[in-house]
């Protein structure tokens, strides 16, 4: 009987933990014709590792890692806005903050490690629409550039991820 990787049996252990599946073993049939297969758990257990690669990433998140109300409202609203205005959002954003006794609180904005906006936002409140309006116009031309960039680039002999 051939062995299972120990990489691949805890990814499977996992899997199952995340779609809520158990090791049902009450649920493999022997084949009708033959002899029940040694390892049909196991090529049961591999289907759902292949369906699960299809999951492997979300698209379109936009993370809140921001610490004050002035960020929890900042990232609110441009969430809401950016939804607005860009239908299919298919890149993962990130909205962090890091407060400032002189300024309030700086807003950056990533994707993929690379910064798309930063600001400053005064603690009064009054600039945080006129900010994220700035920041949602920010996002849909990097995301627009960043699509137009990735559609022209050569992937004859490397893939979009190994670039």
């Amino acid at each position: 009987m051939k062995r299972l990787n120990p990489i691949l049996l805890i990814a499977i252990v996992l899997s199952n933990a995340f779609l809520g599946l158990g090791m049902a073993s009450d649920k493999v049939k022997p084949l009708e014709n033959g002899p029940p297969l040694e390892n049909n758990g196991a090529l049961e257990l591999q289907g759902r590792l292949e369906s699960l690669d299809k999951l492997r990433e979300i698209n379109g998140v936009v993370v809140d890692q921001t610490m004050t109300r002035l960020g929890e409202d900042f990232y609110s609203l441009f969430s809401q806005k950016l939804e607005d205005e860009i239908e299919e959002l298919k890149e993962n954003l990130t909205v962090k903050e890091r407060p400032t006794a002189l300024s309030g609180s700086i807003i950056t904005i990533f994707h993929r490690q690379n910064i798309i906006f930063r600001t400053a936002l005064s603690p009064g409140r009054q600039n945080v629409e006129e900010k994220t309006d700035q920041a949602v116009s920010a996002v849909k031309n990097y995301v627009l550039r960043w699509r137009i960039e990735r559609y022209l680039k050569d992937t004859f002999d490397v893939d979009y991820d190994e670039i």
